[in-house]
């Protein structure tokens, strides 16, 4: 664009073509001087390419090894003087920050060395302490989280009052900051505020929400049109979403593709299942889709030739392929083969009850009650827990 500019300008002005190509050529030789004065400032001529200062300071104030406080200070070649990487340091070493921390934080984050410690970091330290968080908590919250330090308070405040909100405590929130480098990146205006409305709109309780975030904190920050197709997908499989279990549908199949939920429901065809049976069971308990193939098989195999059930009776009650074999299917069945063969079995409690209870109330109830087998019967049962060989 300025080409045609320069050229009408040079015509109303009756400049010749001359005129022109000469301006033009001094032009192009003052960017090559240009140039030539950038790449010799890149190769060590120019010192504000290469803050030796910098350098010096971090070797010497965070005791980085010489080629890494090198390598994190090409970013700050602005920087003029110590002065604000002093501050902010200072800074950090009066909320705990050893050495370590901050190589560590510098490491990754090494534009935090350019902030105004007084007018932007110290209202942020504030902030967290004001928002529930301890101090001990400032540092891992801080290196797990690097990027904090760059965004606005405003940005901070809304993200931690919406995800404490959500997850109902400080502590939990403070588990999930540790757990997740990508906490402060994600937006909550964008994504995470209308993710909770849409599910909101599917009946579904903050409680239980708060449930399936402590796990799996990245299902309310997938794209809001990504969560919308789930969504549709589980209701197209019939899943009331008055049921308690629709939260745990959407995230299933989120990790279970078209293909391979097909894939397992041929699969449990195989061992014996309907079509009809196998939907029913993902609708009482959408998790048993998360066991591998392998697994499947091995607990279908326990169930039906070793316990003696019947296919469509796990197809009722698909938790049972959802417990532990070693740890608590193998064990609970053997001890009630026992107690049966000796007649003390008298309870007419469903199989799916009997493990669905805790281990203190299953040995309560059914080991430790039998005065006389109950000492060799516990032992028998502990061993079991033991060993992935089926108790003799």
């Amino acid at each position: 664009m300025l080409l045609p500019k320069l050229s009408a300008s040079f015509l109303r002005c009756n400049t010749t073509t001359t005129t022109l190509l000469a301006f033009f050529h001094r032009r192009r030789l003052g960017h090559l001087l240009l140039f030539s004065t950038s790449t010799a400032g890149g190769n060590g001529e120019s010192p504000s390419h290469k803050p030796q200062f910098l350098v010096e300071y971090l070797v010497s104030s965070c005791r980085f090894p010489p080629d890494k406080a090198a390598e994190v200070s090409k970013p700050l070649s602005h920087l003029k003087s110590t002065e604000k990487p002093k501050s902010v340091v200072d800074l950090l070493r009066s909320y705990g920050f050893e050495d370590a921390h901050l190589r560590k934080l510098v490491s990754l984050n090494p534009r935090c060395l350019c902030h105004d410690a007084e007018k932007t970091l110290v209202p942020k330290m504030r902030a967290f302490l004001d928002m529930g968080f301890s101090p001990s908590d400032l540092i891992p919250l801080i290196l797990s989280n690097p990027s904090v330090l760059n965004l606005r308070i405003d940005q901070i405040l809304l993200k931690i009052e919406v995800w404490k909100n959500l997850l109902g405590s400080t502590d939990l929130l403070m588990k999930l900051l540790k757990r997740n480098e990508w906490f402060f990146g994600c937006s909550v205006e964008k994504t995470v505020l209308p993710n909770i409305s849409l599910l909101r709109d599917c009946g579904i309780t903050d409680e239980r929400l708060a449930t399936i975030v402590r796990k799996r904190p990245t299902f309310i920050t997938q794209r809001t049109e990504s969560l919308r197709a789930l969504v549709d997908r589980v209701d197209e499989l019939k899943m009331p979403r008055s049921s308690g279990l629709f939260v745990w549908a959407i995230q299933i199949v989120r990790m279970v593709s078209r293909a391979r939920f097909q894939a397992k429901m041929e699969l449990m065809k195989s061992l014996g299942w309907s079509e009809s049976e196998f939907l029913a069971a993902f609708r009482k308990a959408p998790l048993f889709l998360s066991v591998s193939e392998r697994v499947m098989r091995r607990k279908m195999e326990f169930w039906v030739k070793e316990a003696g059930c019947k296919p469509s009776y796990l197809a009722l009650n698909p938790q049972l392929l959802m417990y532990s074999l070693e740890k608590r299917s193998i064990p609970r069945v053997r001890a009630l083969e026992i107690l049966k063969s000796k007649g003390l079995l008298r309870r007419k409690s469903q199989l799916q009850s009997i493990m669905s209870i805790s281990e203190q109330d299953f040995i309560k109830k059914y080991v430790l009650c039998h005065k006389e087998e109950g000492p060799k019967l516990y032992k028998l049962y502990t061993s079991g827990l033991n060993q992935p060989t089926p108790l003799s």
